[in-house]
């Protein structure tokens, strides 16, 4: 066996296959389970992860007994090793001392638990308060539930498929209602890929309402839009119409008038005061 240290992965080849495991630093124990699962799976050396000792050979013991504990000595030893060799220096003073490799995996997962158990919870609450926001269709958010339901199953938390199917109907807006209330009249149960075949149809069929109340509203609004700009001159008001050829409130004009144009300046011609002006 042959171990290989690469910044924070640990790759080690045996039985002509090659295996990698991220370096356990505390935050990353999930990763780190998977890879020490997987790895020593596919290398073939898993035996004393999912199987117990046999009891100690003696003379009397058979060919099979000694077989089974060549190979479970080995698996054991090697699997101890690549956990070992897989977990930062500073975390391995607080673990169990022991030869055991399932007992040593297991003292690891004890150690992390509590970090699980707050995760398991975390993914509890975001699967009972996620709601559809309309973005990425509504087939993405019924497969993220639904991967939700995988990890909440992956930690020993089964759901059935009728309340991730319930939670779906929750989580979906009013434009649902349809589906929602077939649903809550009907006995029969609904699978997951029911509901996938009946929101996706729903949802298309919905865009397209909307879609045709907005052209329709924006073409009302084209042919009423016609304000006082749209008007002839001849129907403008009047007031507006002596404001434009230089008349206020209907008052002729005497602009260009000559015996009108007088220059006002100087004293008044009958009091011969300042401040007005009168013609003689």
């Amino acid at each position: 066996m042959l171990f290989l240290v690469l910044s924070w992965t640990v790759c080690f080849f045996v039985n002509n296959n090659t295996a990698s495991i991220e370096v356990l630093i505390g935050s990353n124990y999930k990763k780190w389970k998977q890879d020490i699962e997987f790895s020593m799976g596919i290398t073939d050396i898993d035996l004393a992860m999912i199987s117990d000792k046999y009891a100690d050979i003696t003379d009397t013991s058979s060919l099979v007994e000694r077989e089974f504990h060549a190979k479970w000595e080995r698996s054991n030893q090697l699997c101890l090793m690549a956990m070992k060799r897989s977990i930062s220096e500073h975390l391995l003073g607080g673990l169990l001392e022991t030869n055991d490799a399932r007992e040593f995996f297991s003292a690891v997962r004890q150690r992390y638990q509590v970090s699980c158990n707050a995760e398991t919870e975390s993914l509890m609450h975001e699967l009972t308060g996620l709601r559809y926001d309309g973005l990425g269709g509504v087939r993405k958010h019924i497969l993220r539930m639904v991967h939700l339901q995988c990890k909440l199953k992956a930690r020993d938390i089964p759901l059935p498929d009728s309340y991730v199917v319930s939670q779906v109907l929750n989580s979906l807006p009013v434009s649902f209602s349809q589906i929602k209330t077939a649903y809550n009249t009907k006995s029969e149960s609904l699978s997951i890929n029911d509901l996938i075949t009946k929101c996706v149809p729903e949802e298309e069929k919905n865009k397209k309402e909307k879609s045709g109340i907005v052209v329709f509203v924006s073409h009302s609004k084209h042919k009423s839009g016609k304000g006082f700009r749209g008007k002839s001159k001849s129907n403008a008001p009047k007031k507006f119409q002596a404001k434009k050829n230089g008349n206020d409130c209907g008052q002729t004009s005497n602009v260009g008038d000559p015996k009108t144009a007088v220059k006002k300046t100087g004293t008044c011609h009958f009091c011969k005061k300042l401040g007005h002006f009168m013609n003689n």
